[in-house]
């Protein structure tokens, strides 16, 4: 069953390519600002309208509620449920989840950024994920004292000096999707993580993160994987995972 959303978002498969395991499934949301209206967004609730209401920018509504209607499609076809009858309840930080009732044993993540998002599930696995886009404008270093470790900085600044920045925002989403996957906010732990940002070997996966400090549960990050999703012009986007759950 499969549910098209409005003009207002394109939905497409990112492809693993030997990047991820085949049961994790990325979606690329790419919204039209232009011609959206969260009002016309199927499967969500009165909640979920509510919520979209009260952004005061237009195109703060749109990316809400066109990548929850997406996340509500997707649930739908995982669960053969109407999108409408998925049954999303919010964390205490915000964070969407299945009650428990559901078929809790999907594991779903979300990011969004400009007029992008990245949508990630799997049914055997817990996932994370973050896109950022690459702000040309952006003080970078000054993120970096406050996202990278020194290692990391380090590794930044030996870089080739236009590559810097998106060696940066390698860091930065990967950390983030990592913190994601453990359900933990990006406060929590991002000097606590170091990650290999494959400087010396471009196209290479990553070495598992190493984790420098054990504070709110960052020690379980030893056992993720991640996997940088770069096919998004002008975006960096990252997926962590889990390994595979007992049968």
């Amino acid at each position: 069953m499969t549910h098209p959303l409005n003009d207002s978002a394109r939905r497409l498969r990112v492809y693993a390519n030997g990047r991820w395991p085949d049961d994790i499934d990325v979606w690329h949301l790419h919204f039209d600002f232009d011609n959206a209206s969260p009002d016309s967004m199927p499967f969500l609730d009165a909640t979920e309208r509510a919520k979209a209401a009260r952004y005061v920018r237009l195109a703060d509504q749109v990316r809400f509620a066109a990548t929850r209607s997406a996340l509500r499609a997707l649930l739908g076809e995982a669960l053969k449920m109407d999108p409408r009858d998925v049954p999303l309840v919010v964390s205490e930080r915000g964070k969407p989840m299945l009650a428990d009732t559901s078929g809790g044993a999907i594991s779903f993540n979300v990011s969004h950024s400009g007029d992008h998002a990245l949508i990630v599930l799997s049914q055997r696995r817990g996932v994370g994920v973050d896109i950022e886009r690459i702000d040309e404008a952006i003080d970078w270093r000054g993120l970096a004292r406050l996202v990278c470790t020194p290692e990391e900085r380090q590794a930044i600044e030996g870089a080739p000096h236009a590559l810097q920045p998106a060696h940066f925002f390698r860091c930065w989403t990967a950390k983030e999707a990592l913190l994601k996957t453990l359900g933990l906010g990006i406060t929590e732990g991002l000097q606590a993580l170091r990650v290999d940002l494959c400087v010396q070997t471009p196209g290479a996966f990553p070495a598992p993160p190493q984790v420098l400090k054990d504070v709110h549960g960052c020690v379980g990050a030893r056992a993720l994987q991640y996997r940088w999703i770069e096919e998004i012009d002008g975006f960096f986007g990252c997926l962590a995972f889990e390994p595979i759950r007992p049968a």
